[in-house]
């Protein structure tokens, strides 16, 4: 019993901070070069907050690939002006291509994935 109650405390020290360090959210820099999207391919928990930052000396935007293509939207900014920032949350688990409406070529794309634990090894 005090084997399991403190492997329990390890595990609370050891991932606590990074579930703290991850709900924080993470950002994405846009630029006038590539990578347009800095960075281009993000990983992150449910849930976490995700930020873009227009960086550029150009206005962007920020649309998941599925809007206005039939399929569920799960995120689209207005014009981003440089300076100008974007957030989404809540996004659930899966892969979500995006790019800029107003420069095609600009892509980026964010995995949302949920921690695995595999005989106590902690996996994204």
């Amino acid at each position: 019993m005090l084997t399991l109650f403190c492997l329990g405390w390890m595990l609370l020290v050891v991932l606590l901070p990074a579930a703290l360090s991850q709900a924080e959210g993470s950002q994405i820099i846009l630029l006038d070069r590539v990578p347009f999207y800095a960075p281009s391919t993000m990983t992150v928990l449910p849930g976490q907050v995700v930020r873009w930052h227009n960086q550029s000396m150009q206005p962007h935007t920020v649309t998941h690939d599925s809007c206005g293509r039939g399929g569920k939207c799960a995120f689209a900014s207005e014009h981003l002006h440089p300076g100008e920032r974007f957030s989404v949350n809540g996004l659930s688990p899966g892969t979500y291509s995006y790019h800029c409406e107003l420069h095609p070529f600009m892509r980026g794309r964010i995995q949302v994935k949920r921690i695995v634990q595999n005989h106590g090894i902690t996996e994204l």
